[in-house]
């Protein structure tokens, strides 16, 4: 779904990779609603955005279950409509994605295209584990929006903070990893060297079993 023209709502926005998502997605032409707990840094995200017209700012609490349900009318009373979500406020985990992705399905059905995607950060304590978490979320999503018109992406973040560049360009070029990804309608995105390595068709991971299998060794 290509994002200029409709409107997204963005989770985890105050900060990271959610503003980055919310920062690119104004410039690409989209309206975001930009959910965060944090007021102070929702403001900021605000005071950054080049169209600032484009940009509705909601402070509430993922865990707050009354506020979650009320957040979609108060989208529609700014936006008239939302066409998708982008959940990116990863420490609420995986039971509040699934909350968030249900209190839109109402009005997500209705778009003649719309799209959900879940941001998965697998960290480098467990991986495998985090992977498997997300996998049965993105069962449990696509199993919920069968037959509608409602594409699933769910992302594998690594740990960005590894790497020796500037922490918020990292976070920029995960937000145009993630964009694009939506915009071809991918089922996964991966973001982050550790993430990508978990792929097994990864070149790295093909080159390595291509060695092993002809018994040579690696270039030093």
């Amino acid at each position: 779904m290509k994002v200029a023209g409709k409107t997204l709502v963005v989770t985890g926005a105050g900060s990271g990779i959610g503003r980055a998502v919310t920062l690119e997605a104004v410039r690409r032409g989209a309206r975001v609603a930009a959910v965060d707990l944090n007021p102070a840094t929702l403001a900021e995200t605000a005071h950054q955005v080049v169209a600032p017209q484009m940009l509705s700012a909601h402070a509430l609490d993922l865990t707050d279950r009354a506020a979650v349900e009320a957040l979609p009318g108060a989208v529609v009373e700014r936006w008239a409509a939302v066409d998708g979500v982008i959940h990116c406020a990863g420490t609420f985990g995986h039971e509040a994605a699934l909350q968030l992705a249900t209190t839109f399905h109402p009005m997500l059905r209705h778009r003649s295209e719309a799209h959900l995607v879940e941001i998965s950060r697998t960290g480098s304590a467990a991986p495998g584990a985090a992977k498997a978490d997300a996998k049965q979320l993105t069962e449990s999503l696509r199993t919920e929006f069968a037959g509608t018109s409602i594409r699933v992406t769910v992302v594998f973040a690594g740990d960005l903070t590894g790497s020796s560049a500037d922490p918020a360009e990292q976070a920029y070029r995960a937000a145009q990893d993630i964009l694009d990804g939506m915009e071809r309608n991918a089922a996964r995105v991966l973001i982050g060297s550790s993430v990508r390595l978990m792929n097994p068709l990864h070149p790295r991971r093909i080159a390595a079993k291509l060695r092993e299998l002809t018994g040579q060794t690696a270039p030093s």
